[in-house]
């Protein structure tokens, strides 16, 4: 049976949302997650091809949802201001790499684009 995209959408959703439940350090875990949504975002766009662009109010939830995971990514980092770690004498440039690491494993960067993406749409919408 071949999905709708509807439900690769609600897939990738629901994919989305086990990696930022997963600790960190279950790579095993999260690269599987990885590959599947990669596997589904290729059969999204193909899905999506010569269909007309979501509308105004759609794209608008998707952007504050994700804004939303991303202040929650970018809550758990590690503090370099001197709060928590900091204290520790945890040098700065260590927690740089930490942070930087924990972004990759989350995938900061990905949902970042998205809402890039989801911000010229709506620009060019209008």
């Amino acid at each position: 049976m071949e999905l709708t995209l509807d439900q690769v959408r609600e897939e990738l959703a629901t994919i989305h949302d086990q990696l930022l439940a997963l600790p960190v350090d279950d790579y095993a875990a999260r690269a599987d997650l990885k590959e599947r949504q990669q596997e589904l975002r290729q059969l999204s766009a193909k899905l999506a091809e010569g269909l007309p662009l979501h509308d105004r109010d759609a794209l608008l939830a998707a952007f504050n949802r994700l804004h939303e995971v991303r202040d929650r990514m970018i809550a758990e980092r590690l503090s370099v201001s001197g709060e928590g770690a900091g204290d520790a004498g945890i040098d700065n440039v260590f927690i740089s790499a930490i942070n930087k690491a924990i972004d990759s494993g989350l995938g900061l960067e990905d949902v970042e684009k998205r809402m890039e993406q989801i911000l010229r749409q709506l620009k060019s919408s209008n």
